[in-house]
């Protein structure tokens, strides 16, 4: 059995074509023009929204089927992400908690194959709290589900909105939005600290070591109050712009991390991040004396936890 996936953000827009049997991708296309991008170009023609977006997934699949030289036809596709928001291509509500990481409460809609369009397409929407709502890392927590090893555990998907997600007998119990990579972002490009730092790959050790500097301020540290040290690192303590930006970016996660000090001990961390990412959340993990069980998903089953996580809902809906 084959299916396309289709992970499809804000900015970003990304489809597989997936083999089931042995858990295979056999090909896939990506573009930047995710949900967002595409909903601007609508408004801006004046244009029906869902036959606009259907139209670019036919484009999409047609890549693909070039570049796996194969027909496609009729191959279902599983969408998740921002597709089913108010932006999007049909808006579904939020599932609520506790969330079943099988897949079981997943709220989602069929769109049946037409004549412009042979594939029938399986929407699904995203998780709500009381005081907070994802799209498409559930999707991906169902994908991951397999390396949990503890029965109270906590997903951490690094990013630009970071999501921490509770896990309690295999249930999405809570979770949590940290603006970890938008205010990096911001401050490191657009504020007054934009002139103290320069990008620098931390990865080795004269980087890391700034890294923790960082990180460690943020154990008893305001954030806010910290930031300026940013600043004055380089007035008074002679510290480079890239030193600096090792320093800010530790800020940071460290800040992020600082929720992680008061779980139990019993308490798994599962890191679901690229290498060089992974290694940086660990370290400040380490540098805040969080000393939990943690363990990192591997960076190829990490880029791909949507699509398991699609694999994994499979035998769940293809019925339908």
């Amino acid at each position: 059995m084959k299916i396309l996936s289709c992970d499809w953000g804000t900015s970003n827009f990304r489809l597989y074509l997936l083999e089931s049997k042995n858990l295979a991708c056999l090909g896939q296309v990506s573009s930047p023009a995710g949900v967002g991008v595409l909903r601007r170009q609508i408004e801006e023609q004046g244009v029906e929204a869902t036959p606009f977006f259907l139209s670019f997934l036919q484009e999409q699949v047609e890549r693909l089927a070039q570049q796996v030289e194969e027909n496609l036809t009729g191959i279902p596709l599983f969408i998740s992400g921002m597709a089913s928001s108010s932006i999007g291509i049909f808006e579904l509500p939020y599932a609520q908690l506790p969330f079943s990481i099988i897949g079981e409460d997943l709220v989602y809609h069929k769109i049946e194959p037409n004549a412009s369009f042979s594939h029938a397409i399986y929407l699904f929407s995203g998780l709500q709290s009381p005081a907070d709502v994802m799209r498409g890392e559930e999707t991906q927590v169902i994908g991951m589900q397999n390396n949990i090893s503890a029965a109270d555990a906590i997903f951490i998907l690094p990013g630009t909105h970071a999501k921490h997600i509770r896990i309690q007998a295999g249930k999405i119990v809570d979770f949590s939005t940290f603006m970890t990579g938008e205010l990096f972002q911001l401050t490191s490009q657009r504020s007054i600290l934009s002139h103290s730092v320069e990008s620098r790959p931390i990865d080795d050790q004269e980087a890391i070591s700034y890294f923790k500097q960082g990180v460690t301020l943020m154990k008893t540290g305001n954030y806010l109050e910290t930031l300026f040290q940013a600043r004055t690192n380089t007035l008074l303590k002679g510290f480079s712009p890239t030193q600096n930006y090792c320093f800010l970016s530790g800020i940071h996660i460290g800040y992020e991390l600082t929720a992680m000090q008061k779980l139990s001990a019993a308490t798994q961390i599962v890191i679901c991040a690229g290498d060089s990412l992974a290694l940086l959340y660990r370290t400040a993990l380490n540098s805040l004396g969080i000393t939990n069980k943690t363990y990192v998903i591997p960076n190829h089953q990490s880029k791909m936890a949507t699509s398991f996580g699609h694999l994994a809902m499979l035998s769940q809906l293809i019925t339908d």
